[in-house]
C-alpha cells in the first residue's frame, strides 16, 4: 500500500506539473493574443483605413480642386503616425514589415501625393490630371497596399500560432485532467481490492475464529495472516485462548480433586460416626462376655485386641491421611 501510494503521488505530481505548465502556456498565449496581437490586428485595419482615406481624399482633390477634399488626407496623418507607433510597440518582432509599410507610405506621399497637391494648388489641373493618368500614384499606393497586406498576414500568422498554442495547451490540460480522473479510479479500484484481500478477509477470518473460541471451541485454530497488525491481534487471541484452555484444565482438575476430597470426608464421617462407634460398642460387649465366661476369656480378649487394632487403624486412616485436595510435592 505504501509503494502504491508513493507511485500514485509521484504520478499525480507529474500530472499536476504538466497541468500547471499547460495552464501557464494557455494563459500566456491568451495574454499575447489579448495584449498584443488583437490590438495589432485592429491597428493595422485602422492604418489601412487611414491610407484609403488619404488616397480617396487626394483623388477628389485632384479631380475638383476643392480644398475640402484634402481634409481626410490631412486628418489621416496623425492617425497614421499613432498607429505606426502602436504597431512598433505591440509587435516589435515585425519591425521589418512595419518599416516596409512606412517606407511605401513615405514614397507614395513624396512622389505621388505631394506633387499632385502642388500641381493642383498651382492651378495646373491639366498636368495634375496627366500625371494621375500615368498611374504613378496608383502603382505606389498598390505597393503600399501590398505592404499593409503583408504586415496583416504576418500578424494573422502570429495570432493563429498563439491560438494554436492555447488550444494545444487546453487539450493537454484536458488530457491531464482525464489522466488524473483515470488515476483516481484506478487507485480506488486497487485500494478496494487490497483492502478486501489484506484487511477485510483476514479480519473476517479472525472474527470467526474469535467467535468460535468465545462459543467454547477452545481447540479452534486462530489465523494470524494478513497485515502485521492483524497478525499481532491473532497471535494475542491465540495466546489468550491457550491460557484459557490451561485455566479450564486446571479448574477441572481442581474440581475433581475437590470432589474426591468431599467424598473422602463423607466416608471419614461415616467411619467416625458409624463404624468406629459400632466397633467400640462391639468391643465393650465382647469384654463383658469375657468377664461372664472365664473359660472363653482368653479367646475373647484376643478378639477384643483385634477389634482395638482395627479401630486404631481406622482412626489412623481418618486423622492422619493427607489432604486429597493438596497438590503433590
Amino acid at each position: 500500500m505504501q509503494a502504491l501510494v508513493v507511485v500514485v503521488l509521484v504520478a499525480l505530481f507529474a500530472l499536476l506539473a504538466v497541468a500547471v505548465g499547460s495552464m501557464a502556456q494557455a494563459s500566456g498565449a491568451d495574454r499575447v493574443m489579448m495584449d498584443r496581437l488583437a490590438p495589432a490586428l485592429t491597428s493595422v485595419e485602422r492604418l489601412q483605413t487611414a491610407f484609403v482615406d488619404q488616397e480617396t481624399g487626394l483623388r477628389g482633390y485632384v479631380l475638383t480642386g476643392e480644398d475640402g477634399f484634402l481634409d481626410p488626407y490631412t486628418a489621416a496623418m496623425p492617425r497614421i503616425a499613432a498607429e505606426q507607433r502602436l504597431l512598433g510597440t505591440v509587435v516589435p518582432e515585425l519591425s521589418g514589415a512595419l518599416t516596409a509599410v512606412t517606407a511605401a507610405h513615405d514614397d507614395w506621399t513624396t512622389n505621388a501625393a505631394r506633387p499632385f497637391i502642388d500641381l493642383r494648388r498651382a492651378g495646373d489641373a491639366v498636368q495634375a490630371s496627366a500625371l494621375a493618368a500615368q498611374g504613378l500614384g496608383k502603382m505606389r499606393f498598390d505597393v503600399l497596399r501590398e505592404r499593409v497586406d503583408t504586415l496583416r498576414t504576418q500578424i494573422h500568422a502570429e495570432a493563429d500560432a498563439a491560438a494554436a498554442d492555447a488550444a494545444a495547451a487546453r487539450r493537454r490540460l484536458v488530457g491531464v485532467l482525464v489522466g488524473v480522473a483515470v488515476l483516481g479510479v484506478a487507485l480506488g479500484v486497487a485500494a478496494v481490492r487490497f483492502q478486501r484481500r489484506w484487511v477485510l478477509a483476514p479480519l473476517t477470518r479472525l472474527g470467526d475464529d474469535v467467535a468460535a473460541v468465545a462459543a467454547g471451541d477452545l481447540a479452534h485454530p486462530i489465523h494470524d495472516d494478513g497485515l502485521r497488525e492483524l497478525a499481532t491481534v491473532g497471535r494475542g487471541v491465540a495466546t489468550m485462548r491457550d491460557r484459557l484452555t490451561d485455566h479450564a484444565a486446571e479448574t477441572a482438575r481442581t474440581e475433581r480433586l475437590r470432589a474426591r476430597a468431599d467424598q473422602a470426608e463423607r466416608m471419614a464421617d461415616t467411619l467416625r460416626h458409624d463404624v468406629i462407634v459400632e466397633l467400640s460398642s462391639l468391643t465393650l460387649t465382647v469384654t463383658a462376655l469375657a468377664g461372664r465366661h472365664p473359660r472363653a476369656e482368653a479367646e475373647l480378649h484376643r478378639v477384643v485386641h483385634r477389634l482395638d487394632l482395627a479401630i486404631t487403624a481406622i482412626r489412623k486412616a481418618i486423622f492422619e491421611s493427607p489432604d486429597p485436595a493438596a497438590p503433590p510435592r
